[in-house]
C-alpha cells in the first residue's frame, strides 16, 4: 500500500509539473520575462504555501496519511500568517483576521502533532 501511496504522490507532482510547463510555453515573451522576475523574488515561496498546503491536504485525505494532513495544515497556517501580514498594510482589520486564522490553524495543528507524535497533552 505504501508503494501505491508514494506513486500517487509522485504522479500528482508530475502532473503539476507538466501543467506548469504547458502554461509556461503558452506565455508571450514579455510574460516569460515577467515570470522569471517574479520567481527570483524569495517571498514568492511564502505566497504559494497555502496552495501547496491545499494540494497536500487533498492527497492526505485521499491516501489517508495523517502526517501529510498535519504538514498541509502547517503550511497553510504559515502561508495565511504571511498573507495576512501583507494584507494588513492595505486593510488592517482584514489582515488581522487572516493573521489570527493562520495563527490559530498553526497552533492547533502544532498541538495536535505533539499529541500524535509524543502522546503530549496540555490538559
Amino acid at each position: 500500500m505504501l508503494i501505491v501511496q508514494i506513486g500517487f504522490i509522485l504522479w500528482a507532482a508530475f502532473l503539476g509539473c507538466m501543467y506548469a510547463r504547458k502554461e509556461y510555453k503558452n506565455l508571450t515573451k514579455e510574460g516569460k520575462e515577467q515570470l522569471k522576475k517574479e520567481l527570483k523574488n524569495p517571498t514568492l515561496v511564502f505566497h504559494i504555501l497555502p496552495n501547496i498546503g491545499y494540494v497536500l491536504l487533498f492527497l492526505g485525505l485521499v491516501l489517508n496519511i495523517n502526517a501529510l494532513k498535519f504538514l498541509a495544515f502547517m503550511l497553510a497556517g504559515i502561508g495565511w500568517i504571511i498573507e495576512g501580514a501583507e494584507i494588513w498594510e492595505a486593510n488592517s482589520k482584514r489582515g488581522l483576521i487572516v493573521v489570527c486564522i493562520g495563527s490559530i490553524t498553526f497552533l492547533i495543528t502544532a498541538f495536535l502533532t505533539l499529541r500524535f507524535l509524543f502522546d503530549f497533552s496540555l490538559l
